[in-house]
């Protein structure tokens, strides 16, 4: 919970700052594209290991651990960028004091700002007020939260439905081990057929993006795969694991388009106010709060009312940030660095030239 909750927005945060505003959507879905195949990697492997080393599936650990060692070792290589571009700021200014070497150039990248004879001190986030009370803002706080809220319990019950389909039909009663060890790549499978789906969405989405399709119309369509799923695990509990295995598809769908679309909103709605990485980490926290007390809920829902209960749950309940993103969540494509009312609350005694 604590390092997803600092590595997506630091995440952002870099890209912004390496590539600037006009670059980050597209670097952005390219860095979300290598985290989903590393994922999936992760997920084969350690599903592996826990099969091959069964009932010792700790050593499955040992892969996941590799992993984020070699995350750390090659985070010492990322670029830092522009720090003030990082937190939402149209650029970070030379002083009227700096070597000429010190400055950054920005020539080959059209979408950054030059300098002008300014400190980088005098520029002022925009109060934390007003990010917090921004309409839009709360909008996709409270669609991240219900839409994590009906979600993330999905997965732990199609897991325990395949682990008892597993049970059921291809072992004895007393055969607890086999079933227990045939149901590991099932939940291997089922995160690596998710990934994949998410990897594939998200390049369609990027070039979506880039061709100017809206950040409304794909966010909508990756929460509407969620009712979807659970009413097809309901329909399918008893069809066995081929079926729910292929519910997956749709998890990839709507965590992919999710995943992509909620960094380049939070970049339309901050840009210009230096207030990116708060409202990054604000919505990141909506969404792990959400995903928290789904798992919570759904689970003790699942032990005294059982999995249907507890998957229609979260159909109902998949329904309300669908209802209120389609509602209330403007179009937020083109606007970044337009917004006049958090503009207003970034004051500063700088003028900034723009190359366009």
């Amino acid at each position: 919970g604590i390092a997803s909750s600092f590595i997506n927005p630091c995440l952002a945060a870099l890209t912004l700052a390496s590539f600037g505003p006009k670059m980050f959507d597209s670097a952005m879905a390219n860095n979300i594209l290598w985290g989903h195949i590393g994922s999936a990697a992760s997920a084969i492997l350690a599903g592996s290991a826990a099969y091959v080393f069964y009932p010792n599936i700790k050593y499955c650990f040992f892969v996941i651990g590799g992993a984020a060692l070699s995350a750390i070792f090659f985070v010492q290589l990322l670029p830092e960028g522009d720090p003030s571009i990082g937190r939402g700021f149209h650029g970070s200014p030379k002083s009227s004091d700096d070597d000429d070497e010190s400055v950054t150039d920005y020539q080959n990248n059209d979408n950054m700002v030059q300098t002008c004879g300014c400190k980088a001190d005098d520029q002022i986030a925009a109060s934390y007020l007003s990010v917090f009370s921004e309409r839009r803002t709360l909008i996709l706080c409270v669609t991240g939260f219900f839409f994590h809220f009906a979600n993330a319990n999905v997965l732990l019950v199609l897991g325990e439905l395949m682990g008892t389909d597993a049970d059921d039909d291809d072992y004895d009663d007393n055969d607890d081990e086999k079933a227990n060890r045939a149901a590991i790549p099932l939940i291997a499978g089922a995160i690596l057929l998710a990934q994949g789906m998410m990897s594939i969405t998200t390049v369609i989405g990027g070039r979506l993006t880039e061709n100017g399709v809206g950040r409304k119309i794909l966010f909508l369509v990756g929460l509407i795969t969620l009712p979807i799923r659970c009413a097809l695990i309901i329909y399918w509990k008893d069809a066995g694991s081929a079926y729910l295995l292929s519910t997956q598809v749709l998890d990839g769908i709507g965590g992919g388009f999710f995943s992509l679309i909620h960094p380049f909103i939070v970049a339309d709605i901050t840009f210009g106010s230096g207030r990116f990485n708060v409202i990054m980490g604000l919505t990141a926290s909506s969404f792990g709060l959400g995903s928290t007390m789904s798992n919570f809920v759904g689970q003790m829902v699942v032990q005294n009312l059982g999995h249907v209960t507890s998957l229609s749950g979260s159909l109902v309940l998949s329904i309300v940030p669908i209802i209120v993103f389609s509602l209330f969540m403007p179009e937020t494509l083109n606007t970044r660095g337009q917004d006049k009312a958090l503009s207003d609350g970034a004051s500063s005694t700088m003028e900034y030239n723009i190359i366009t």
